[in-house]
């Protein structure tokens, strides 16, 4: 075995697969390369539900060429059927020699199964390879899977010393275009955006992607425990659906052009994981938490902030809104640093190595 040629397929497994990005919820992001005598003769990735999957358009395209041939994967391949065939019988049937894939797929009805039938078929099956980057591309999926819980980004602009805004100045960008393409790029990304009724209020956002080519339009999530949205809010009058958190229950009279989810109040405030069960139970896999303080110390307060992007700016606000409502126990994360033009982007995120 070559680990470092089976790397280098695997990586291009990885760049099909982003092509589904934005399509595929709440289904995992796959690539699939069929690979004979070092050329590629397949390529595959996911389309969306109910489409065919990366690894039989990847052996389709192959043709005669997949016999012999080595699959490259980038997570398990199914064995059960669903809304289309076991995609196991096909890499059975195509005369595939080697399977190689990072991780399995924790579904329930695949966990390691499809990696057994093929070995019982005489299928030689390699895992392990860039495991790590295989469970950041599907992050979102591997924790919806498991805990029926999106996966939640926290994004926030902040100036040098940590304001988010400042009323009195009105609404402006805090950071440069890179920054506000590289936020679309994510928004393009998850199932729904969420803000508090703060944001609404103060910003009156429209909450759609814009800035590159969309795929699609999230959901647009208010947490508004007493129905201070504006009838005449952009939210209503831009693309996507809208969905109102909140604890009134006339809310389905004033709204009616939302789906309203009614929650009890506890201590004040609608518990953030009642509103993230909920979004699970209605198929949300990813959340991108836009604000403002208020919300985003809630749910770092919460425990379900998965991943953060902050996006700081190169000057200094003096007055203005913090980042944060109130302090914050001190957690250790992962972190990476971007460039965007002129702003920097602090990337910091829990690793879930045990998925």
């Amino acid at each position: 075995m070559d680990t470092n040629i089976d790397c280098y397929f695997i990586i291009e497994t990885f760049k099909l697969a982003r092509r589904g990005e934005g399509i595929v919820s709440p289904n995992p992001l796959v690539g699939a390369l069929v690979v004979k005598d070092g050329k590629i003769v397949g390529r595959g990735y996911h389309k969306g539900k109910g489409r065919p999957h990366a690894e039989s358009e990847a052996i389709l395209d192959a043709g005669d060429e997949a016999k012999g041939a080595t699959l490259y994967i980038s997570i398990e391949p199914c064995c059960h059927y669903g809304e289309t065939p076991p995609c196991t019988d096909l890499i059975i049937s195509s005369g595939i020699s080697k399977v190689v894939a990072p991780i399995k797929d924790p579904n329930p009805l695949v966990n390691g199964k499809g990696f057994k039938i093929l070995m019982d078929n005489g299928i030689e099956v390699v895992t392990g390879i860039l495991e790590d980057r295989a469970r950041e591309q599907n992050a979102f999926y591997l924790k919806y899977i498991r805990k029926r819980m999106p996966y939640v980004i926290l994004k926030a602009a902040l100036t040098l010393d940590g304001k988010i805004g400042d009323p009195k100045r009105g609404i402006y960008e805090i950071t440069g275009r890179e920054s506000l393409e590289e936020v679309h790029r994510f928004r393009n990304r998850v199932d729904a955006i969420l803000v508090g009724i703060g944001t609404i209020l103060s910003d009156n956002p429209s909450l759609t992607v814009r800035l590159v080519k969309a795929t699609h339009e999230p959901y647009k999530i208010v947490i508004d425990p007493e129905l201070h949205t504006p009838i005449d809010a952009k939210i209503f009058s831009e693309r996507g659906d809208i969905i109102i958190a909140t604890k009134k229950e006339k809310a389905n009279k004033k709204y009616t052009n939302a789906t309203i989810w009614i929650f009890k109040e506890k201590k004040g405030i609608i518990p953030v994981k009642e509103i993230l069960k909920k979004a699970g139970e209605f198929g949300i896999t990813s959340i991108l938490l836009e604000g403002g303080s208020h919300t985003f110390t809630n749910f770092i307060n919460a425990g379900v902030v998965d991943r953060y992007l902050l996006f700081y700016s190169t000057s200094f606000l003096g007055s203005g809104v913090p980042f944060l409502s109130s302090p914050l126990k001190r957690k250790q994360l992962e972190t990476r640093v971007k460039s965007l033009g002129k702003d920097i982007l602090i990337e910091a995120f829990n690793v879930y190595r045990n998925n």
